[in-house]
């Protein structure tokens, strides 16, 4: 199957870990898309919040408002609902299927993890989603 290019899609990356948004961050953009880094789950609902993200990367464990929570709280909202996540987490932590289908989280990938395969979700869940960039936008 053919999976079309990124078109300038934006993309939040949320860790606490300054290296591993760095590096996130950096494949992405290199692969084509835009990036916006927070530092934990509030930062990133912000950012999500505004419009126009087409996905997110999150590690679970952060300061403030963990991953799980940010995908809950974007799972509540009308506006982010449907926009895909990945969620990033140190091995042994395993979340539920009833706790996974409270939220909009579409893999999970322990850590350390592979970046062509965090790249290869990307792709994929945004070619699944369809329409989460057009719904990001519609909440400017």
């Amino acid at each position: 199957m053919h999976i079309p290019g990124p078109s300038g899609q934006t993309i939040v990356v949320a860790d606490d870990e300054a290296p591993i948004r760095l590096v996130v961050g950096d494949k992405l953009r290199s692969a084509g898309y835009r990036v916006v880094e927070a530092r934990d789950g509030e930062e990133a609902l912000d950012a999500v919040r505004r419009g126009g993200v087409s996905a997110v990367i999150t590690d679970l464990q952060m300061p403030h408002m963990n991953g799980l929570e940010l995908c809950l709280a974007m799972r509540e909202d009308p506006r982010t609902a449907e926009i895909p996540a990945l969620l990033l987490t140190a091995r042994g932590h395993v979340l539920s299927d009833e706790m996974l289908a409270k939220t909009n989280i579409k893999r999970v990938m322990s850590k350390p993890f592979g970046v062509r395969e965090l790249l290869a979700y990307v792709r994929t869940s945004l070619v699944e989603s369809g329409g989460a960039e057009e719904q990001g936008r519609a909440a400017a």
